[in-house]
C-alpha cells in the first residue's frame, strides 16, 4: 500500500457528519451546544469555500430524532447528500457505503456522535475500507462525560486526531491562498459564517 499523507489534501479529502440531531442536542446538551453548533456551522463553510464533497446521516428514526437544528441546516452545503441509517457503523448501510465510495475521496474529516457509539463504530467502518480519517475531537458529542477511552481507542486504529481550526489552515496554505471568507463570498454572497478565532472554547478528553 501506498504511504499514507500526514496532512490532508483538498483533493482527497471529504467530510462526514454523523447524528446531529436535534433530538440530541436539545435533550441531552440542551444549553451547552453552542460551541458545537459553531464548529459544525465553520465545518460546513469549508466544505463550501472549498467545494469538499460532504457527507450527513441521520438515525433512522427521524420522526422523533429529527433532522439538523435549523441554524445548522441553514448552513450546510448545496451540494451536501443526507441519509439515514439504522446501524451504528454508517458504512454498515449499503447505500451510504455506496456513496462514500462513489464521492472518490481518500480522506474523511468526521464529526457528530455518539462519539463513544455511531461516531466510534462508523470511524472503525472507514478505516477497514481503508479510508484515512481525520478525527475532529473538537466537533463531537456524547451523552457520556467520559469519553476518554473510545477517543484512545479511535486513535489507535488509525484515525488521526485534529480540530476545526487546524483542518482549516491546512486547507488554506498559506497566507497567500484566498481565505476562506473571500472564497465563501464568491460562492454564496448571503452566507456570513464565523471565523475559527470567534468560537467558543471546547473541553478535550483526556
Amino acid at each position: 500500500m501506498d504511504k499514507l499523507p500526514l496532512t490532508v489534501r483538498h483533493d482527497d479529502l471529504a467530510i462526514l457528519v454523523i447524528d446531529v440531531q436535534s433530538y440530541f442536542l436539545d435533550g441531552w446538551m440542551s444549553g451547552t451546544s453552542e460551541s458545537l453548533l459553531a464548529r459544525l456551522k465553520h465545518l460546513f463553510s469549508l466544505a463550501i469555500a472549498y467545494d469538499l464533497p460532504c457527507l450527513a446521516t441521520f438515525e433512522q428514526s427521524v420522526e422523533k430524532m429529527g433532522w439538523m437544528p435549523e441554524t445548522l441546516e441553514a448552513a450546510f452545503p448545496a451540494h451536501g447528500q443526507k441519509f439515514t441509517k439504522n446501524t451504528f457503523n454508517c458504512c454498515g448501510e449499503a447505500d451510504i457505503r455506496e456513496a462514500l465510495r462513489s464521492i472518490g475521496r481518500p480522506q474523511f474529516a468526521v464529526a457528530g456522535g455518539e462519539t463513544d457509539v455511531c461516531v466510534l463504530r462508523s470511524v472503525l467502518g472507514l478505516l477497514e475500507d481503508e479510508y484515512q480519517v481525520f478525527l475532529l475531537e473538537d466537533c463531537l458529542y456524547s451523552n457520556e462525560p467520559h469519553v476518554g477511552p473510545t477517543i484512545r481507542r479511535i486513535e489507535r486504529a488509525g484515525a488521526i486526531p485534529t480540530t476545526v481550526k487546524t483542518l482549516a489552515y491546512e486547507l488554506h496554505q498559506s497566507v497567500r491562498y484566498p481565505s476562506e471568507q473571500a472564497m465563501l463570498k464568491q460562492r454564496n454572497p448571503a452566507l456570513r459564517l464565523g471565523e475559527s478565532e470567534a468560537i467558543s472554547d471546547w473541553n478535550p478528553t483526556a
